[in-house]
């Protein structure tokens, strides 16, 4: 079989380099401090870029917190009747040392007035982690001279916190001037009732994805600050082959395994309208980056990538003839909604369940009333967890065009660790997702890379 052998593209890149983009978004980083958003600015005039979306400042250095986590302390502690002023003091200094380095005239008073406010009566948390977006935009639009666009006055949401695109098509196209230009907030839009609600976090690509598809672009621009997707955690992996192009569903699998350079939800407003994401390096302009498209031209005989992620439970319900105890099945269910938790992946076998959890997102007492109310409800025979376990992914087209491809993953699996604590795989899935104990983590990795790569 041959390696890296990947025919993905419906554009030449000789196209879309000729292409005028009209949308693109910046990440955290290229925006950190006044010296990127000063290159950013070069970026956007130089492209004449009509829409753009900013994210929140991210990290400085190593060290620094991102704005968010900021307003995310600054609640938190205002909710538990803490101090939250030198956090809050941290944040105001930030974009005032911005709004001073790029010698913009705008006034942020009122911004930092009614943000404070929001945050001592703690009534919307969205609302308070999405100012570092709302600000950033309204210093970079001045700056630009663009024109500001605030998120809220055109992404609906609906009750269920899912985009409602009628509604935010035809408020959109009422708002633009066509011989405007735009700086627009990512992150966050508005609901029926008025209030502010926010995608998960790195939710600015999504917003960047739904302009993109409003626009009718052909082309969505996604400025980070990496070359390209890597088909391996460059922690892990010294100099992993930096895949060119990808499919949306390669992305998201990747994405929703642990590979945190996109949002896997940008898919959804891109993949059907066959716009093609441009996912380039802020700080490194002659790269062309890596392209994610809709459709693939030929079957592609090499996988996209390895992922994985550290920080999982497993919970294991094992019951005779548990896969057809139809009241056992909605038991679990309910005792999980009950518990307003959301399983990472269930796997169901003849006499078990595995349900993965996030195990940043549960206490240890949260934990152990969770697994209570499973033994004293389900009448499970026996109910295990494991700790500290990682799930890996290897992702790519080819597992489903060449059973070699998914035999070779199988294998390289069982020789670098026979202890799995499972292994899904579905009929037609793009990924073969594992777990095991994470302190196999980087060998498994470093195994699976040498031989596909």
């Amino acid at each position: 079989m041959q390696k890296n052998k990947r025919q993905t593209q419906i554009l030449s890149d000789e196209k879309i380099k000729n292409l005028k983009i009209s949308v693109c978004k910046f990440g955290g980083t290229s925006l950190a401090n006044c010296e990127n958003i000063k290159r950013v600015a070069q970026i956007i005039k130089s492209g004449k870029k009509r829409f753009v979306v900013v994210s929140a400042p991210g990290k400085r250095e190593k060290n620094d917190t991102k704005i968010t986590d900021i307003l995310i302390n600054c609640f938190n502690l205002s909710k538990n009747g803490l101090d939250f002023s030198s956090f809050f003091e941290e944040f105001k200094s930030r974009f005032l040392d911005i709004v001073r380095e790029l010698c913009v005239e705008i006034n942020l008073i009122f911004d930092f007035c009614n943000l404070k406010n929001e945050i001592e009566i703690h009534k919307n948390y969205d609302f308070v982690i999405s100012r570092g977006e709302y600000i950033l935009a309204k210093i970079v639009a001045k700056y630009l001279s663009y024109t500001f666009l605030d998120a809220k006055d055109f992404l609906c949401f609906d009750e269920k916190k899912e985009v409602d695109l009628f509604a935010t098509k035809n408020k959109f196209e009422a708002i633009i001037n066509p011989k405007k230009y735009y700086v627009i907030p990512g992150f966050y839009g508005e609901n029926a009732k008025g209030e502010i609600v926010t995608f998960s976090r790195g939710g600015s690509d999504v917003t960047g994805a739904i302009v993109a598809y409003l626009t009718k672009a052909k082309v969505y621009e996604n400025f980070t600050d990496v070359d390209g997707f890597f088909s391996a955690n460059p922690m892990i992996i010294s100099s992993p082959k930096m895949q060119k192009n990808l499919t949306y569903d390669e992305l998201r699998a990747l994405s929703f395994f642990g590979a945190s350079v996109l949002h896997p939800d940008c898919a959804k407003f891109l993949k059907e309208n066959n716009i093609v994401l441009n996912l380039k390096n802020t700080f490194n302009t002659t790269c062309s980056g890596s392209f994610i498209f809709s459709k693939v031209s030929k079957k592609i005989k090499e996988i996209a990538g390895i992922s994985g992620e550290k920080n999982y439970y497993i919970v294991t319900l094992k019951k005779f003839n548990v896969q057809n105890d139809f009241s056992a099945l909605c038991q679990i269910e309910n005792i999980i909604k009950k518990f307003d938790l959301t399983a990472f992946l269930l796997n169901i076998s003849l006499d078990e369940i595995a349900i993965v959890f996030k195990k940043v997102f549960l206490s240890e007492s949260f934990m152990q009333m969770f697994l209570s109310e499973l033994k004293s409800q389900t009448n499970c025979e026996k109910i295990e967890v494991k700790n500290n376990v990682v799930i890996i992914s290897v992702v790519g087209e080819a597992i489903k065009n060449f059973k070699a491809v998914e035999r070779k993953v199988v294998e390289n699996i069982y020789e670098a660790d026979k202890n799995i604590f499972f292994l899904n795989k579905a009929l037609d899935a793009n990924f073969i997702c594992f777990a095991i104990d994470e302190k196999k983590f980087d060998n498994v990795i470093n195994r699976l890379y040498k031989s596909f790569f």
